[in-house]
């Protein structure tokens, strides 16, 4: 046949004679599967890895060589079961699509907590939402990723998750992005893009949509499918019924799990608080029993005296003099007074 030769990226094979676009794209999917064993690519995903490689034959034959092996050793289609305590913190999942159909991934940062999440869970975590979106992709082949930093601080920022997710998904979810919605976008957007822009491909990096409100997130997203915290319609909200292949007793696993793990945490904080008493000693100091305070005010409660014995404090009566509060009745008392004044001079 006619040489071929390489395309531009982001277009289609490189041409041959009397072959539309079409026709070349099926040859060269062809091209590749044969060189796997029968039943181990389909179609489809030769031609994204071709596509991600520019349709050179080798450098597609390598990367869809290490993805077979990658999705070996890292258990795809990942299990749920395996990465649940990232899955019911709802910081990603899937839900709806854009205005061209591709379904829509959330992702919330301010619900990243890198002091307290597990590396490797965190990464199968997003790996699973991953392939959810890829099977909901039927209409286009695209996902789109909806990147939501409102009420995210500095604490949130992962940058150790960026970098371990990044080279996965570009290598191993090829031409699978359309596009990311960064939301909302301003001063904070531009500090974290100057850094975390290094950790893209320039191809995915293109693809990256800064959006400043709401009004212009409803141009990508239509608002019945638009979730209403963004000024949608649609009243989604996440729950663990949201995350497909669960069931009601791996949850009751989970919730067991993390009751056990928290109380081996109070058990374990609880000893370091006496370890640190035993080694810092305080003479003299009960801290067990309530000191009694000095010069106690008139009264005030006195301190293990019981209720009948505590002191009653009388309301004042307006005109009667200090000493006489709470005794006679207030005219009785003003004659007192009277008496002992004396006639006025």
């Amino acid at each position: 046949g006619q040489p071929m030769h390489m395309a531009p990226a982001g277009q289609g094979p490189p041409q041959q004679w009397g072959m539309s676009q079409q026709q070349q794209e099926a040859a060269g999917a062809q091209a590749l599967m044969q060189r796997f064993s029968p039943g181990t690519v389909d179609e489809a995903l030769a031609k994204r890895f071709m596509s991600a490689r520019n349709w050179d034959l080798n450098k597609a034959t390598q990367l869809l060589f290490d993805y077979l092996q990658w999705k070996r050793s890292f258990g795809c289609p990942v299990d749920p079961r395996t990465c649940m305590t990232e899955l019911l913190k709802g910081k990603t999942f899937v839900h709806g699509t854009d205005r061209v159909g591709n379904p829509v991934i959330y992702h919330f940062v301010r619900k990243q907590d890198p002091s307290t999440r597990d590396l490797q869970e965190a990464v199968r975590a997003v790996v699973f939402w991953a392939e959810q979106a890829e099977k909901s992709a039927t209409a286009t082949g695209k996902v789109t990723v909806c990147f939501v930093r409102a009420g995210a601080t500095n604490a949130n920022s992962d940058l150790g998750l960026a970098k371990a997710i990044m080279p996965i998904l570009a290598n191993n979810f090829p031409e699978r992005l359309d596009r990311v919605l960064v939301y909302p976008t301003g001063i904070g957007y531009r500090a974290a893009w100057a850094t975390f822009q290094w950790l893209l491909d320039p191809t995915t990096r293109k693809k990256i949509q800064p959006v400043s409100d709401q009004y212009e997130l409803i141009q990508y997203i239509a608002p019945e499918q638009l979730l209403a915290e963004f000024g949608g319609h649609n009243q989604f909200q996440f729950s663990a019924a949201a995350i497909p292949g669960l069931n009601w007793w791996d949850l009751e696993t989970v919730e067991k799990e993390q009751r056990e793990k928290q109380q081996r945490k109070d058990a374990e904080e609880q000893q370091r608080q006496m370890q640190q008493m035993q080694q810092h000693p305080v003479v003299g100091r009960n801290f067990n029993v309530p000191r009694q305070p000095q010069g106690q005010p008139q009264g005030q409660p006195q301190w293990g005296a019981p209720p009948q014995q505590q002191p009653q404090q009388q309301p004042q009566r307006w005109g009667a003099p200090q000493g006489q509060q709470g005794g006679a009745p207030p005219q009785q008392g003003w004659q007192q007074h009277q008496q002992q004044q004396g006639p006025p001079q």
